[in-house]
């Protein structure tokens, strides 16, 4: 046999070989760009973050799809709750017609199928569901309810708190997404200071500075007054990596500072259900702490820091966060146990290596004739 020909049959085996599983690479990554992404956000917002005691709270809870990403259309959640600072109240909810302490927005967004929620010492479960409806899924950042509280008792702090997954969980209706892929990216927890009704509440001043109070004597010169600016968290960053094995042990390091006041605290939220608050370096108007700690069970954790200073103030709480992924170290088996799933969403893979066949036998045959031709 001539070189010519072993160079050309070993041309035709490259081509059969890269050219089915290169076609098929590239459709796979267009359906993976193309299904559910993890990039919905799920946040709890009060305003203002400092109340009396025996004053209601109001909580949005807030659905973030992420931009062009996702149409949600399941959204099931757990927060917990210091149930000494804080206790759920019922309104008439218009939505349901009854009288509960979580209110699903039924205007702005209807998602009729609710179960809960369910109340427990510290903990609220909620769970909203379009159904088959593809007209109400969730494209744009919407206020899916509301949770009432009553301030109980005094707090310079306290946290309501989403829970991780599977607790937590957003799903998408997509035509390529996954029935069962959780698409939630991050979670944001809300920050509560309780003060007592003799103490004022510190509301930062955003708008035009009021105008000075007449006095009986001269004139007050005409400075300006300046606006509160509360303290910011600049900063959160995790080391060694925000992805390890469980027990896995971290370092957070969180920036902060104020442009008004001194800093008196850095609180870290892990996510787990535990707090650490942080005082070295307080007492200037910029702080950069570390906190270690350790998750000892796998999921994912958003971690968050927010600064407070000397006038009780506390910066926004989503400037600092961090999403920390821990893995329990083993290799996931498949279960025996046949899944009754549909028999479509199992037919693209066969379908598209038949259509690939076909392309692969007309390389073959082309390559035949030039291999006779020679």
């Amino acid at each position: 046999m001539s070189v010519k020909k072993i160079l050309l049959i070993g041309f035709i085996f490259v081509l059969l070989a890269a050219i089915p599983l290169t076609v098929y690479l590239v459709q796979q990554e267009q359906k993976t760009q193309s299904g559910a992404q993890q990039k919905t956000f799920l946040s709890l917002v009060q305003t203002p973050q400092t109340v009396h005691v025996g004053d209601n709270v109001k909580l949005d809870v807030i659905v973030n799809p992420g931009e062009n990403a996702n149409q949600v259309s399941f959204v099931k959640f757990t927060f917990t709750y210091d149930s000494t600072k804080l206790e759920p109240v019922n309104n008439n909810c218009s939505a349901t017609g009854k009288s509960e302490a979580f209110c699903p927005n039924g205007a702005a967004f209807s998602m009729p199928p609710m179960q809960g929620p369910t109340e427990t010492d510290g903990k609220v479960s909620v769970t909203l569901s379009t159904g088959n409806s593809v007209d109400k899924v969730i494209k744009t950042t919407t206020r899916v309810g509301t949770i009432n509280f009553r301030a109980k008792a005094t707090t310079k702090r306290t946290t309501v708190q989403f829970l991780n997954k599977p607790d937590t969980e957003i799903l998408s209706i997509g035509i390529n997404d996954q029935f069962n892929e959780n698409v939630l990216l991050k979670i944001f927890p809300a920050i509560i200071t309780i003060v007592d009704n003799n103490q004022p509440t510190a509301t930062p001043t955003t708008g035009p500075a009021a105008s000075p109070t007449p006095t009986n004597g001269p004139a007050a010169t005409g400075t300006p007054q300046t606006t509160v600016v509360g303290p910011t968290c600049t900063s959160l960053t995790v080391d060694p990596s925000a992805t390890g094995t469980a027990p896995y042990s971290v370092n957070l390091t969180a920036n902060g500072q104020s442009s008004n006041s001194t800093i008196s605290n850095v609180t870290f939220d892990f996510g787990d259900g535990q707090t650490q608050d942080a005082t070295n370096s307080a007492g200037t108007d910029s702080v950069s702490i570390l906190q270690s700690h350790i998750y000892n069970d796998p999921g994912d954790y958003t971690a968050t820091a927010t600064v407070t200073d000397a006038s009780d103030n506390v910066s926004p709480i989503g400037n600092c966060s961090i999403t920390i992924s821990v893995n329990n170290g083993e290799i996931a088996i498949a279960s025996p146990t046949a899944t009754l799933t549909p028999l479509q969403n199992e037919q693209t893979g066969p379908r598209d290596l038949i259509t690939i066949g076909s392309i692969g036998a007309v390389i073959t045959v082309i390559g035949a004739i030039l291999l006779l031709a020679l």
